[in-house]
């Protein structure tokens, strides 16, 4: 029996120790792998050494210590074919067989790390998304001018519908993007920078970045030189893998492209698994924890997002921490009901506005450990207290981040093995909470090491007046459930490149936060980037409506707002007439819970809402109060064309929109509930109209084409219909406006002749009669005349007539080789035709079955032949046919 050596398992967990052990047992059967290299090989490779045909060929990805050296090595390998090569961390993606991993390649000395490349898959779509959660509207009002202008965004799934309206003109298309169109990736560039032109759902939060995608068959990141060439400063991966808990070469690659590239953000869905358990790893067996969809999610310098609710509540489904060595993860959470692939790309739309901001205030993009200081620090504090392994430091505010980037609360600097830096600052009277975050971009670690840390920095915040420290919140991560739910304690932090300091009621005075070299790796400095916010006493702020806002009139909408008043309940009121009288919503509206569900009066108008609390008032912006108006298209004629709408109770003015270059664009207010307009001088196809209240525009009606909507010039439909023994005639006009007349013509063999008409024309659904059927084809068309002397005729319509008992064969004569079809009154009974020449022979037999019968000439001789229909009940119709 072959020996094992004593093998120490306490730096990866008792639990990972035994899952490796038994790994280890397996592995021993096979004679050619050296018990050191065990190491070598992901969880998913591992198990497919024992299970997997050898000659399956699959695509692994290989990190080694030396590129040269292993790619001399694989290109002399029959069978081994080398896909992609990530040069920043020494990863390769090689396609070859099972045989060949455990054969040739896996014991070379340069080969760190094997995994197999797994699919990913998108996580799940959203719906009804709500931009008050995270408060991107508030954004979108105080800081309009930061929205993503001049960045851009690269989406790494499937390619989104190009042709959307909402990304017209921003849309750059790669030798890199998926051919595969996905709606999931159009939701998710709809959701990071679409442009609002469909409809106000179809506005994103970075309205004016520049959009790009990128394949995901490939797990790694792309090159440097495409995220530079196309300018792409964030990156959004809204995908999956399945439960994965170790550091693998995708997660070493993310942190060597976010080194390579300071500036650049991988913002990463955390996962739809969030009541499963991982059976792999440090934290196997423990149910609703570190079950992240993905090893690449394993990385530091990223963020990961769960999802939660409209109101912060993290769903069951999103997938939670901690990393697979104790890290916490996901970072922070965003509203997204079906999934966390909406939270990921929200997070992306507001770290596009906050480069931006600081970009147009320094010169520069920011580095990506500052964008994540700010997100994480200014997130509010959802779920349990403090930092947790559900929530990571919180839900995104959009607005508190991007107060803290155009207040420039941050500070940023570096920081060598065993220094300490100081930087000053000062904290007011009246402060309720001081909350700073530290975050470093950590240089990757070998794949597959048991901890991913190299750097380890340390803050802590000392008030000089009394020699206080504070250090930051770390969280009890031992592999129990019972420790996974502890509350953090304020202790000196090892494992995390972000670290976050909070101290509630601090005396007012002069601080000092300190940031140490505790451990480098490097002789070179560690860069960083400390945030921080002061949060005062007795504050009210309204967040949703914001003056950009329309709240639906008839329906329930969410109100919301941040309190920190010591008060339970405040007075809720809102005023239709610029605060000259208020009606009552609530007397006692509960100020802590943040928001109430306000069932908004049936109206259209501007209005305001007002809090108050005893010996103050808050009052919100103006915002409007409308629904969406339904529009139509009347014509669409040669040279001009029409569209009109309703006309809402109290609206007396509209605005006209039509789709510019990128965005809609106001054409023209008009009072009228149409328009016609001239093809020359207007292109766009594009146009929708907005109530005007009170010089304020009410939420736009969706945009539409107008030569998509079925509407030809005047006519949307006519159709003709058997009655009995009468032709049931119907027509519906897109709109009747500049008519004069409607005629319904008949064809009698040689020309159309006038049967019926209409004049005056009062509503766009018209029904004609024909009580005079001929027998076979009965074809009509109508003739509108217009006001100005113009006419215009819709399509043919045909009716076939026939008898009780009938038939009708068409064409009659009909040429040698075409076509002649035979319609029969009915096909209740079983109908046999014979076809019979001049000299009375049958030439022909066959069931009449459909409708209408096709009968082929091709094998018939000109001349006469009789048609003879045989009935089920001996009944017999003869017609005669002429093939010319």
């Amino acid at each position: 029996m072959r020996s094992v050596p004593a093998i120490s398992f306490f730096p990866i967990g008792l639990k990972a120790g035994l899952i490796l052990f038994g790994i280890l047992l397996s592995l021993f059967a096979f004679p050619q792998i050296n018990r050191a290299d065990i190491r070598k090989f992901s969880p998913t490779v591992s198990a497919g050494l024992t299970t997997k045909d050898p000659s399956r060929v699959s695509t692994f990805v290989i990190a080694v210590s030396d590129n040269n050296t292993f790619k001399t090595f694989a290109s002399k390998l029959v069978g081994v074919s080398t896909i992609y090569e990530y040069t920043p961390a020494n990863i390769f993606l090689i396609q070859c067989s099972w045989q060949d991993i455990m054969e040739k390649i896996f014991s070379r000395p340069e080969v760190l790390f094997i995994d197999e490349q797994r699919i990913p898959k998108e996580e799940v779509a959203v719906s009804n998304l709500d931009m008050s959660a995270n408060k991107v509207n508030l954004v979108q009002s105080r800081f309009p001018a930061y929205n993503g202008q001049s960045l851009t965004v690269s989406i790494k799934e499937n390619r989104p519908d190009t042709q959307d309206i909402d990304f017209k003109g921003r849309y750059t298309p790669t030798s890199l993007t998926s051919p595969d169109l996905s709606s999931h990736a159009t939701i998710m560039a709809t959701i990071i920078a679409g442009g609002g032109n469909t409809y106000y759902e179809g506005k994103g939060v970075a309205i004016a970045s520049g959009i790009t995608s990128v394949n995901f068959s490939t797990l790694l990141p792309e090159p440097n030189t495409y995220y530079q060439q196309y300018g792409i400063s964030v990156q959004n991966h809204s995908y999956g893998t399945g439960i994965e808990n170790f550091y693998g070469a995708d997660a070493t690659a993310y942190d060597a492209s976010v080194i390579t590239r300071p500036s650049l953000l991988h913002v990463f869905s955390a996962g739809n698994s969030g009541t499963l358990t991982s059976t792999t790893g440090n934290y196997a067996g423990i149910a609703g924890y570190a079950n992240l969809t993905g090893s690449f999610k394993m990385a530091k310098d990223i963020i990961t997002v769960g999802h939660t609710d409209s109101f912060g509540v993290v769903l069951p489904a999103s997938s939670k921490g901690p990393a697979y060595d104790g890290r916490v993860k996901p970072e922070l959470v965003a509203f997204a009901e079906d999934g966390s692939s909406g939270a990921a790309a929200i997070v992306s739309g507001i770290a596009l506005t906050l480069q931006q901001a600081y970009k147009e205030l320094n010169g520069v993009l920011p580095p990506s450990a500052l964008v994540k200081a700010v997100l994480l620090n200014s997130a509010d504090d959802v779920h349990a207290a403090g930092i947790d392994f559900v929530t990571g430091y919180g839900s995104a505010n959009a607005y508190k981040a991007m107060q803290g980037i155009t207040n420039a609360q941050y500070f940023q600097s570096s920081v060598v093995q065993g220094a300490t830096n100081e930087h000053a600052f000062i904290i007011p009277a009246n402060t309720k909470q001081v909350k700073l975050t530290l975050a470093w971009n950590d240089p990757p670690a070998t794949t597959n090491a048991p901890k991913a840390l190299i750097n380890d920095l340390d803050v802590e915040l000392f008030y000089p007046a009394t020699n206080a420290t504070w250090q930051p919140w770390v969280l009890n991560h031992f592999p129990h459930v019972d420790s996974l739910q502890q509350l953090p304690k304020r202790k000196r932090d090892s494992l995390n490149n972000v670290e976050q300091v909070s101290l509630l009621n601090p005396p007012a005075g002069n601080y000092v936060i300190r940031v140490k070299g505790f451990s480098i790796a490097a002789a070179l400095p560690q860069s960083y980037a400390v945030a921080y916010q002061l949060d005062t006493l007795d504050k009210f702020h309204w967040y949703y409506p914001a003056r950009l806002d329309n709240i639906v009139s008839g329906n329930t909408n969410v109100l919301r707002w941040e309190s920190n008043f010591s008060n339970a309940t405040g007075q809720l009121e809102y005023s239709s007439n610029n605060g000259n009288s208020w009606q009552l919503i609530d007397n006692a509206a509960n100020l802590a819970k943040g928001y109430y569900k306000w069932n908004a009066p049936d109206t259209f108008t501007t209005a305001l809402l007002r809090m108050s609390i005893p010996g103050q008032q808050f009052v919100s912006d103006t915002f409007t109060l409308s629904k969406r108006i339904n529009t139509y298209v009347g014509f669409n004629c040669p040279d001009s064309f029409s569209f009109y709408w309703n006309k809402p109770r109290g609206v007396n003015s509209f605005r006209v929109y039509k789709l510019g270059d990128r965005y809609l664009e106001p054409l023209f207010n008009t009072t009228d509930t149409f328009v016609v307009l001239a093809k020359n001088s207007n292109p766009s196809l594009y146009y929708t109209i907005a109530p005007l209240l009170n010089n304020k525009t009410g939420v736009k009606s969706f945009a539409f084409n107008y030569s998509t909507q079925g509407v030809e010039c005047y006519i949307r439909s006519f159709l003709a219909t058997l009655s009995g023994n009468t032709g049931q005639l119907s027509l519906l006009l897109g709109t009747t406006y500049n008519i004069n007349r409607i005629v319904l013509e008949k064809f009698d063999g040689s020309n159309y002749a006038a049967i019926q008409q209409l004049n005056p024309v009062n509503s766009p659904a018209i029904s004609f009669t024909d009580l005079q059927l001929r027998q076979g084809l009965n074809i009509y068309r109508i003739r509108i005349e217009l006001a100005g002397g113009g006419v215009i005729y819709s399509q043919n319509e045909t009716l076939y007539y026939i008898p009780t008992g009938g038939f009708i064969l068409y064409p009659n004569p009909v040429q040698q080789g075409q076509t002649l079809f035979i319609l029969p009154a009915d096909l209740s009974q079983t109908t046999r035709l014979q076809v019979i020449n001049t000299m009375g022979q049958k030439v022909y037999e066959t069931e009449v079955d459909n409708l209408p019968a096709p009968i082929s000439t091709g094998k018939l001789s000109k001349g006469i032949y009789l048609f003879r229909f045989i009935k089920e009940d001996g009944n017999t119709s003869v017609f005669k046919v002429l093939v010319q």
